[in-house]
């Protein structure tokens, strides 16, 4: 192999590695926004999801987290400094398997996608957290019981108000937990392109 090619190999194969090192990051920090999100949303739809009579056994203290889950930033921050830099100075051709290169503009695309949603969901939580503040707690249903019925029936109008601010501030919630369910499939695919570049990385490395 002639001297120039040489080294344009050796200059391939350590952005290859440095790409390799990049994807696997993200991969650590795409495990842990899944978890986050996986646990956000299971534990809110069993809370949204009780009876009055499980609701009045909630200790109202514990409820606080489940709902501060849905306001907590699940964002996926990838780390992506190698493909950048290549990709600003122009040195994507460095690069010489076709396959890795449609994989790598792939991954760019998702990028740009899964950060529109990002934006929407950030915005949404902002819209949560002004509904707990403004709903103030703790929810008047969490004291119901099961003759629920007859508490509405003499209710006064404070504990009706309290109970509308209830369903708005669920309304809110549910609207933000709709978000978190389409922003988590979108990110499960994008583990999928992670593993399988990952894949990819470590076959060209296993070649050299």
């Amino acid at each position: 192999m002639p001297g120039g090619q040489k080294k344009e190999g050796d200059v391939e194969y350590v952005a290859i590695q440095a790409l390799r090192s990049d994807f696997i990051a993200s991969r650590e920090q795409m495990a842990r926004v899944l978890r986050s999100l996986e646990s956000a949303r299971v534990r809110f739809a069993r809370f949204q999801s009780a009876t009055p009579a499980e609701l009045a056994e909630i200790d109202p203290a514990a409820i606080q987290p489940i709902l501060s889950g849905l306001t907590k930033n699940h964002t996926f921050d990838p780390v992506s400094a190698t493909l950048d830099a290549l990709a600003n100075d122009g040195r994507l051709g460095l690069i010489s398997n076709p396959q890795l290169l449609r994989q790598l503009s792939n991954w760019r695309t998702e990028l740009d996608n899964i950060e529109d949603i990002s934006f929407e969901l950030r915005a949404e939580s902002v819209l949560v957290r002004r509904a707990m503040e403004k709903h103030g707690g703790p929810f008047n249903r969490w004291r119901r019981g099961p003759d629920d019925i007859e508490i509405l029936q003499r209710a006064d109008g404070e504990t009706l108000a309290n109970m509308q601010r209830d369903v708005d501030f669920m309304g809110t919630a549910r609207s933000h937990q709709y978000a978190l369910v389409v922003y988590l499939g979108e990110l499960r695919q994008l583990a999928k392109t992670i593993d399988t570049t990952v894949v990819s990385l470590d076959q060209i490395i296993a070649q050299r």
